[in-house]
């Protein structure tokens, strides 16, 4: 296939018009009429994924998180971004990235539908006017301390973070992959617990005064994203692997 008909085929589900207003969604770096055979799926595009992409002899790099979403201050071939560039324009990758054109999402397939169903729920629906986040009702309510050991379980975490407030049946959740815990403004009087990353102090101790139990798993819950996004192009007659990627801080 050409790059361009892969392309056409992600953005009938994830339209770039989607993207939010600071994201750099789609191509980034390539020739959309190059042939691809294969292609590596992977959370982020930086150099550790381009470099693996390469060595599995795929043509064409899709991720989640943009590689130009941080701003290019030079192309110095010494420095990542440069390196990054130059790496991929000689072994003629096309990197492509979906970032908040997915998390948006339409129809029921984006980032948050993909984590929610996940936790075994129903009646779900979009939280916020961006149409990002997602929540809804466990099939089967349990106490906060339960629901956290759910949560590590289903996303094969050994550590999450959360607020002390556990001592609570958990009914009605929400989340959003990625970093949104400012949401908590809107939905703590909405929903029993509310899983997002990135969290600071100040959003724990909201969570407390507002009786919603905050589960932070971290940023990288979204690497659901490489075998979701697998399957969707397991309909397209190319080959794909994915990264399995890593979290980029280490737990002790």
């Amino acid at each position: 296939m050409k790059a361009y008909e892969i392309i056409n085929y992600l953005e009938n589900y994830f339209p770039l018009e989607l993207q939010m207003d600071f994201d750099c969604c789609g191509l980034q770096i390539g020739n959309r009429n190059k042939e691809i055979k294969k292609v590596y799926i992977a959370l982020n595009a930086d150099n550790e994924t381009l470099q693996a992409c390469i060595e599995q002899d795929c043509q064409m790099l899709i991720t989640h998180h943009p590689f130009l979403l941080e701003k290019i201050k030079n192309m110095d071939v010494n420095e990542h971004q440069g390196y990054f560039i130059s790496l991929a324009m000689r072994h003629d990758i096309v990197v492509y990235s979906l970032h908040t054109c997915l998390d948006r999402g339409q129809n029921g397939i984006s980032m948050n539908d993909w984590l929610v169903n996940q936790l075994g729920v129903h009646d779900v629906e979009c939280y916020d006017h961006y149409e990002v986040g997602k929540k809804a009702i466990l099939n089967q309510p349990m106490e906060g301390h339960t629901f956290i050991k759910k949560v590590k379980e289903i996303f094969h975490l050994e550590h999450v973070k959360y607020s002390k407030n556990t001592n609570k049946i958990i009914e009605k959740i929400a989340i959003c992959g990625g970093s949104a815990a400012d949401d908590l403004e809107i939905l703590a009087d909405q929903v029993d617990c509310y899983i997002t990353g990135d969290s600071k102090y100040r959003h724990a101790k909201y969570a407390i005064d507002h009786d919603c139990l905050l589960i932070d798993p971290g940023h990288h819950l979204e690497v659901i994203f490489e075998k979701e996004l697998q399957k969707l192009l397991d309909n397209l007659p190319i080959d794909t692997q994915i990264h399995e990627s890593k979290d980029y801080f280490k737990y002790e």
